[in-house]
């Protein structure tokens, strides 16, 4: 065979032998998957690779929404993820990605693990727990567990065997109304939640019953706040609203800017019952009037309430700059948003009464914005009073409404009448059961320009005291 011929058959040869160790690294390989310790809401997860890899480890407990991940950026062929907050008998999906030193990578397929047999050997903890409110012969409870429980409700008197009140679905938070408890009386209470596992916590309480809860009467809506738009609850694109209620209830607005027309829903507290409302509904419109309904809900045996045809208008916003109501004028008759509401004349009308002056004119010149003649109320003064501060007011105002609340059930008195009452009661020195008879009179009781020590003595009010108490 000739040279040559020798030459090109070895290199072939060769180059067969040994030609895969040209490549720059081998394919990612993975093996021995499996997980294990599953325990006490944990598990973890081990794999081995066939080469120095780094990984991002996903799970969750729906295949097509992984959202909890796990990242390791450390090059190793030994690799193992702790997944943590595990509930029981819940299936697992996961998936791995591995990088390897030379910018390969590799995904693998999803795979799934179970926690049906998982230990638990841990006790729940108690998160919260409290007497929520105590009305008549009733005793609301709430707790909130650190897993899913259910619970058992121990209840006695000195010296009687106690009660039991078993709920035997499992729930993080839950709330129980003992009924028809003895007046008069102390009762003990101890609350013993269960884990899946049988694990448990107690949590004991003592409560004292004084009188019967009467089943007729009503569940009671209070101290809404904001009462007028000259206030720092109202921004030019948010509000906060918040009221009381005599039992503790859960609730929820609907709003809108057409009266009749209230499409949009905000849960203030759909979960957790209370006596004390908040909530803050923001993406408001600057400038707009929203109309909104209060509803309450699931009090003491059910009992509901709402409030209706509230209202309140978002201070404006000139480019950009937000504006207090103190200094916006939006109908540009020279007095400011919240002096017109303090008056009862219309922000966004400059001429209120339509008789071709403009309200800040009017006021200016000593006539009065709502009709004919002259307005004696200057704007610092009612009832010839020097106008007090706004904290004072606010706080007088408040008490004038629990006043109201205490005798008639609630009807819509309008933002002009509602500031005239307020005038009467804080400056007009009118008593509450006064103004509580204008309302139900439709007038009468109550005289906007005249104090209660010279009305209280003419015949037109003297034919209406016996009906005020």
């Amino acid at each position: 065979m000739k040279n040559w011929l020798k030459i090109l058959l070895i290199t072939t040869l060769l180059i067969n032998s040994f030609g895969f160790g040209f490549k720059a690294s081998a394919q990612i390989s993975a093996y021995n998957i499996h997980t294990e310790n599953i325990k006490n809401g944990q598990a973890t997860l081990k794999w081995r690779t066939n080469e120095d890899v780094k990984s991002i480890f996903y799970y969750g407990s729906d295949a097509q929404n992984l959202n909890k991940k796990i990242i390791n950026d450390n090059y190793k062929r030994n690799h193992s993820a702790t997944l943590y907050n595990l509930e029981e008998d819940t299936v697992y999906y996961y998936k791995i990605i591995m990088y390897s030193r030379g910018g390969e990578r590799l995904e693998l397929y999803t795979r799934s693990f179970s926690t049906d047999s998982m230990i638990d050997t841990i006790a729940p903890r108690f998160l919260d727990s409290e007497i929520i409110q105590i009305a008549g012969n009733t005793i609301t409870l709430a707790w909130e567990a650190s897993e899913k429980v259910k619970t058992e409700i121990h209840y006695w008197k000195d010296g009687e065997n106690a009660k039991v009140k078993k709920l035997n679905s499992y729930k993080a938070y839950r709330e129980y109304i003992l009924y028809n408890l003895d007046e008069h009386s102390k009762y003990y209470i101890k609350i013993v939640i269960k884990d899946k596992a049988g694990n448990q916590k107690r949590k004991t309480f003592t409560a004292n019953i004084y009188e019967k809860f009467d089943k007729n009467s009503s569940l009671k809506l209070r101290n809404v706040e904001p009462l007028d738009s000259n206030t720092n609850l109202i921004a030019s694109d948010k509000i906060t609203i918040k009221f009381n209620t005599n039992l503790a209830a859960k609730s929820y607005i609907k709003y809108g800017t057409t009266p009749n027309k209230l499409k949009k829903k905000v849960y203030i507290n759909n979960k957790h019952r209370t006596t004390d409302h908040e909530v803050t509904i923001e993406d408001l419109k600057p400038n707009t009037t929203y109309y909104y309904n209060i509803y309450v809900t699931e009090a003491v045996y059910r009992k509901k309430t709402s409030m209706k045809r509230l209202s309140f208008v978002t201070k404006g916003e000139v480019l950009g700059v937000k504006e207090t109501a103190a200094s916006l004028d939006s109908d540009h008759d020279q007095l400011s948003n919240a002096l017109e509401m303090a008056i009862g004349t219309d922000p966004r009308d400059p001429d209120t009464d339509n008789d071709g002056y403009r309200d800040g004119t009017e006021v200016k010149n000593g006539y009065n914005p709502l009709g004919p003649g002259k307005w004696n109320n200057k704007i610092e003064f009612f009832y010839g009073q020097i106008r007090v501060d706004l904290a004072t007011e606010q706080t007088k105002a408040k008490k004038l409404r629990e006043a109201i609340d205490e005798k008639i059930k609630y009807i819509h008195i309008s933002p002009q009448t509602w500031h005239m009452l307020v005038n009467a009661y804080i400056y007009g020195d009118y008593p509450a059961g006064a103004i509580i008879m204008y309302i139900k009179l439709d007038g009468h009781t109550v005289h906007p320009d005249i104090s209660w020590h010279s009305w209280k003595n003419n015949s037109d009010y003297l034919k209406y005291k016996k009906y005020i108490k």
